[in-house]
């Protein structure tokens, strides 16, 4: 359930990555230099001394339904923007079917009817299936332990270093569950199933930066979906809403099967590919 995609021998990824990390050193400066960021944000859940800006469609925390990250101060929408429009951010975005074809498919499908249903939802890229993605800003963007609950529970958040560091000496991701650290070199990604999984980095040195794209998808777009447009709460206010919900959710760990059927093996990962590819055509 976890893989690293290292595209360094790609043509020009080396510049790709390098573009990436000065466009969010960038949003960072210019976030704090115009009062659209204050110090005040720099200490949040994940960590302490970084900005993180999510951008993105998510469902969560007693929302009725699914609505976009909205930054309602102007300069932050202009920042949060301009990293999105930024051609190295978008080709570093396109990812995630490396790792998990099946899975890949399933975001693709069920996400694809959620912004075809409500035309409201921005998509944050045209070449990924996620709907969200926080850009930690740095200058030093050091998580401190978390899981992330809100995400789909078998689903994978891909996290994407950048920066000017040692990955020797620091920025290690650690998986607190599985007792893992692992190097996170600038321009790798790591994929991992954040809600189960506790994590965190490593410290840098202080004279390094570092910075990160983490893309995810909170778990209740799936449930709307799932459940036809409405919360779990209200299907539970009512008998028949209760039989729709049972009937959806299925038996007892079914959904947990099925999830974990959409992870490849290194034995099926290559014909996974081109069966996902045949069944697009």
């Amino acid at each position: 359930m976890f893989g690293i995609f290292d595209a360094d021998d790609m043509e020009g990824w080396r510049d790709n990555v390098r573009e990436a990390a000065i466009c969010l050193r960038s949003a960072y400066e210019d976030g704090m230099r115009t009062g659209a960021f204050t110090p005040e944000d720099l200490d949040h859940r994940r960590g302490l001394g970084f900005l993180a800006i999510p951008v993105g469609v998510s469902m969560g925390g007693g929302q009725e339904r699914p609505g976009n990250l909205f930054h309602h101060l102007h300069a932050r929408r202009v920042v949060s923007q301009a990293i999105l429009r930024n051609p190295a951010i978008k080709r570093i975005a396109a990812c995630f079917a490396m790792f998990a074809p099946k899975l890949h498919r399933l975001y693709k499908e069920v996400l694809g009817d959620l912004f075809d249903t409500y035309p409201h939802l921005e998509r944050n890229f045209s070449n990924s299936v996620f709907p969200a993605v926080s850009f930690n800003c740095g200058p030093a963007s050091v998580c401190i332990d978390h899981a992330d609950f809100n995400n789909l529970s078998f689903g994978l958040c891909l996290i994407t270093a950048l920066g000017d560091f040692d990955y020797k000496t620091g920025g290690h991701v650690v998986l607190h569950g599985i007792k893992k650290v692992i190097e996170l070199p600038p321009g790798s990604t790591l994929a991992i199933p954040s809600s189960l999984e506790v994590h965190s980095n490593t410290g840098i040195k202080p004279s390094e930066t570092r910075y990160s794209i983490t893309q995810y998808a909170a778990g209740g777009l799936f449930r709307w979906i799932a459940y036809d447009g409405v919360t779990a709460k209200k299907l539970l206010s009512t008998k028949a809403g209760k039989k729709k919900k049972s009937a959806a959710d299925g038996p007892e760990g079914q959904r947990w099967a099925d999830g974990l059927s959409l992870y490849s093996t290194m034995e099926s990962w290559a014909q996974d590919h081109e069966d996902v590819k045949s069944d697009s055509k």
